[in-house]
């Protein structure tokens, strides 16, 4: 269960990391028609798993709202007449133009393989691949990205692989959402109601934030929570930076749906170093709290590490300065540092507030205090404080 939560957020800050270093991209204010394609395939792929792989992604791509995607139906018949199992560049800028497509997607598909991991009591699967991005219209090249997923199932090889896949293709959609960045520019300003036109408002979901470059240099952030049907503009709340004008552009900045960052913390006398993870989604209303770390000390001579994971309820919102407090279930491992394997478990409950304060939408810094008491006599009970960057 803690390798597990651990792996989690290290996944997550790995994204996050790609979210705050990519850079360039392409401004995006209608729908865009884009093939997706498979292009060399090599060790361990079969069609079956790279057509796995392809309706997934283009699954997540019209789910994500600003692709149109030549049809994966069509796209099988060429293969099919044309006894084709993969495309080149030239192939897929001929199959992108025969669909009207702006940009192709080639995947290059380098390896796929599972095997048992003792260490992780599961088997693992890893995909590793290219994706490359060209221009339907002159060939041109236009982003490149060697890139590595994985997954993992304690019941079967194939069940790891498939894991794997849909990894894959998570994987993809967030770079994807990266590059195709939406944009638009400040119609109107009224207090912190600022106006975005442009764009074709169904692109632009609630939640979505833009960065707005002044006239003058600065830079301000604005979040989108509704939409004025009668003139198809986009209604976005100030968030903080400096304050937009009229006409200024405002392109998208993609954000992650949880926040997670590394800090450091004290607990019943003892130093340590944590992963915490916090935030929502559509589906997910309630803000959750998931934490992973490990103490500099000794818990019946064994090393601890810990595990939290609650809701929590945002208190307050005020520019860049947010508060909220969780709550929810706790547990410690007492790892033997020998074999590094877990020899016994102490079960409990948290409760705290976390501060913080952003530089950006993505990175800030954070505070946190709360209160965690544990069942037994071995049990350690206290103040946890906690200090730390998000990224």
């Amino acid at each position: 269960m803690l390798v597990k939560s651990s792996k989690f957020l290290v996944f997550l800050l790995l994204i996050i990391c790609v979210l705050n270093f990519a850079a360039g991209g392409i401004t995006l204010t209608e729908k865009v028609k884009l093939v997706i394609l498979p292009g060399k395939v090599g060790s361990g792929w079969n069609m079956d798993e790279v057509d796995y792989l392809l309706s997934i992604l283009e699954e997540q791509a019209l789910e994500l709202g600003r692709f149109q995607l030549f049809p994966r139906s069509d796209l099988q018949q060429i293969m099919k007449e044309r006894n084709l199992s993969e495309f080149g560049v030239s192939q897929a800028i001929e199959i992108g133009k025969l669909g009207g497509s702006k940009y192709a997607l080639l995947l290059t598909l380098t390896e796929l393989s599972s095997s048992w991991s003792s260490k992780a009591n599961s088997y693992i699967a890893v995909s590793r691949y290219t994706i490359k991005l060209y221009n339907i219209e002159d060939g041109s090249l236009l982003a490149s990205k060697t890139m590595e997923s994985e997954g993992s199932s304690k019941e079967s090889s194939q069940k790891a692989i498939s894991n794997a896949l849909r990894s894959t293709a998570t994987d993809i959609w967030y770079e994807l959402r990266q590059i195709f960045k939406l944009e638009a520019y400040v119609k109107a300003v009224n207090g912190n109601a600022v106006t975005l036109a442009g764009i074709d408002p169904k692109l632009a979901k609630k939640g979505y934030i833009f960065q707005i470059e002044t006239s003058n240099g600065g830079i301000g952030y604005v979040k989108v929570v509704g939409y004025n049907k009668s003139d198809g503009t986009v209604i976005a709340n100030f968030m903080y930076g400096e304050r937009p004008e009229e006409y200024d552009i405002a392109t998208e900045f993609p954000i992650m749906p949880f926040k997670a960052g590394l800090g450091l913390g004290m607990f019943s006398g003892m130093f340590g170093l944590g992963i915490s993870a916090w935030g929502s989604t559509e589906d997910i209303p309630l803000p959750l709290y998931i934490g992973v770390g490990t103490f500099l000390g000794s818990i019946l001579n064994y090393t601890p590490a810990y595990m939290n994971f609650g809701v929590g309820f945002n208190l307050l919102e005020m520019g860049r300065i947010n508060a909220s407090v969780n709550g929810g279930l706790s547990l410690i491992g007492l790892i033997d540092l020998d074999t590094f394997e877990p020899v016994g478990y102490i079960f409990g409950a948290f409760g705290g507030a976390i501060l913080t304060y952003d530089f950006n939408p993505r990175m800030g810094v954070y505070g946190s205090i709360g209160y965690s008491l544990y069942l037994g006599t071995g049990g350690p009970t206290g103040i946890s404080i906690q200090i730390g960057m998000y990224f």
